[in-house]
């Protein structure tokens, strides 16, 4: 499947989807100019921007040291990780610097997509951590071991074989029945495989 670059999916509007904002620029009603938004924030120099989004910043609640952000404005950016076009929304700002409060030279590098997946590549992860400490996990537990080093395997966060090698067999012994195990070995085997032609 080919990416479009940022520029050609500005024509074509194909933009990764944001859960609550979509995948278009949202008009806001209110009027700066292209100049004064970008004047209003360094990092928006080399942005592609959609004016006709912005919206005026409350700086009282922004965490900043000299400068603050004016404004807000739907800026197109490209996905570190997979490369694709999305907007970081003017509204999605507004709630990172006056709600959450990061600071206001944080930058939004991932669309939205793989910021989930990293989520719950993470939530996976300490899940897994846990559980793999455990002397005597339930079955449920086992499956959950099971179900996460498979997924965590595939994402490429685990790399220790033997260690999902031993939750396979683990899992053999105390939940035979379970299909998830198939998975994990077949993982394990392909992991192998392409250690051993590396």
């Amino acid at each position: 499947m080919s990416r479009k670059s940022p520029k050609s999916a500005t024509s074509s509007g194909q933009y990764v989807p944001h859960p609550r904002y979509g995948s278009s620029p949202r008009p806001s009603g209110v009027k700066i100019s292209e100049t004064d938004l970008r004047l209003g924030f360094w990092r928006l120099h080399g942005d592609t921007l959609f004016p006709e989004t912005a919206l005026i910043a409350d700086t009282s609640k922004q965490n900043f040291s000299i400068y603050p952000r004016k404004y807000y404005v739907d800026a197109l950016r490209s996905c570190r990780r997979c490369h694709r076009p999305f907007i970081f929304f003017a509204k999605e700002q507004r709630y990172w610097f006056e709600t959450l409060r990061f600071f206001v030279d944080a930058d939004c590098v991932h669309c939205p997509d793989c910021r989930r997946e990293s989520r719950t590549v993470q939530r996976r992860l300490r899940r897994y951590s846990d559980l793999f400490a455990k002397n005597e996990p339930s079955r449920k537990e086992l499956m959950f071991l099971v179900d996460d080093g498979t997924y965590l395997l595939a994402h490429g966060v685990l790399k220790n074989l033997s260690n999902l090698g031993s939750v396979k067999n683990r899992a053999m012994k105390d939940i035979s029945e379970y299909p998830g195990i198939a998975c994990l070995a077949e993982a394990i085997k392909a992991a192998r495989h392409v250690q051993s032609e590396a």
